[in-house]
């Protein structure tokens, strides 16, 4: 048993853990459940969706945690406020408990998504170089190559490769929809947002996470698409493009770190649907998200102890 300084930090990770995992699966929920009316919604509305559901457990959680430790505002609550919301023992912290399973699960997730992540960043810079090496070795005279690629690569400075084998291949037109498209990967620094939200999302189970990924790399295909589209070309030409680059790009090698912005690597039909539809897609739902958020700080701040204690019920310490 623990007591003082190190008993108050272990109970706030175990609250932190506690509210964020309620959090996670209220929201795997919701994610399961709205696939379609997220299909609705504009590429930009669609990534801020994707965003609130990654940060939110982080955000209330935080918040609850900050709230159960702070005794002056619980002690200007309402007595039935201080019943619900009261961590009776912060100042203990029992180490042969299920607290402590808790705490390790969330520490482990964390650990191993910093190790994974971390080999995803070794990895994308080697593809960094590469494509680097690539690009130096066709521009020293070896235009003969027939390497196909339109690529955005690098974090923090990321810098777009598109192959004369490719430029060769298309008109004016489609070449001007290509620098459109990976300019606008640049200019948002889109390989460095894939690799943070690949890491909140980490706490996800797997099969949640991997759809989250899949769907969020859709929608920096598709902003990026709606950006080369709005240069004038419209979004016909877009689709037009994006179908005759995977068509060339069939038998060419395709990076695996999944960093990168590749033009002709995400889900081409769901692209194609999108810049061929009458509606751009509806804005961000930002009542409905407060309403959600206001819904989970209330039912975790109000079930913080209690729902300890009905644990404790079956699971004595």
């Amino acid at each position: 048993m623990l007591v003082g300084g190190y008993a108050i930090a272990l109970n706030s990770v175990f609250i932190a853990a506690s509210v964020f995992f309620y959090c996670v699966l209220a929201l795997s929920l919701v994610v399961r459940t709205s696939e379609e009316w997220r299909i609705q919604l504009s590429a930009g509305a669609r990534q801020w969706v994707l965003w609130a559901v990654v940060l939110m457990p982080w955000f209330v959680a935080l918040s609850v945690t900050a709230v159960v430790l702070k005794p002056d505002f619980v002690a200007a609550m309402p007595t039935w406020f201080r019943a619900l919301s009261h961590w009776h023992h912060i100042n203990v912290f029992h180490i042969y408990s299920w607290h402590s399973l808790l705490v390790l699960l969330f520490v482990g997730i964390a650990l191993n998504s910093v190790i994974r992540h971390a080999r995803q960043f070794l990895g994308h810079q080697t593809t960094l170089a590469k494509l680097l090496s690539l690009d130096a070795f066709i521009v020293r005279g070896n235009r003969g190559s027939t390497v196909i690629y339109a690529v955005t690569a690098g974090l923090l400075r990321p810098k777009v490769f598109i192959s004369p084998a490719l430029q060769a291949k298309l008109n004016d037109a489609e070449n001007d929809i290509v620098s459109r498209h990976e300019f606008a990967h640049q200019q948002r620094l889109d390989p460095l947002r894939k690799l943070c939200f690949s890491f909140l999302v980490a706490f996800y189970l797997p099969f949640i996470g991997n759809s989250l990924r899949r769907e969020f790399s859709l929608c920096l295909e598709l902003a990026a698409d709606d950006y080369a589209a709005a240069g004038g070309l419209g979004g016909s030409n877009v689709a037009s493009t994006v179908i005759k680059l995977c068509r060339l790009s069939r038998g060419q090698h395709h990076f695996a770190n999944p960093l990168p912005c590749h033009f002709y690597a995400s889900e081409i039909e769901a692209r194609v649907h999108y810049q061929l539809r009458p509606e751009r897609g509806r804005g961000f739902p930002l009542s409905l998200f407060t309403v959600l958020l206001c819904v989970l700080l209330a039912s975790c701040l109000l079930s913080v102890d209690s729902y300890h204690h009905a644990v404790e019920a079956i699971f004595s310490h």
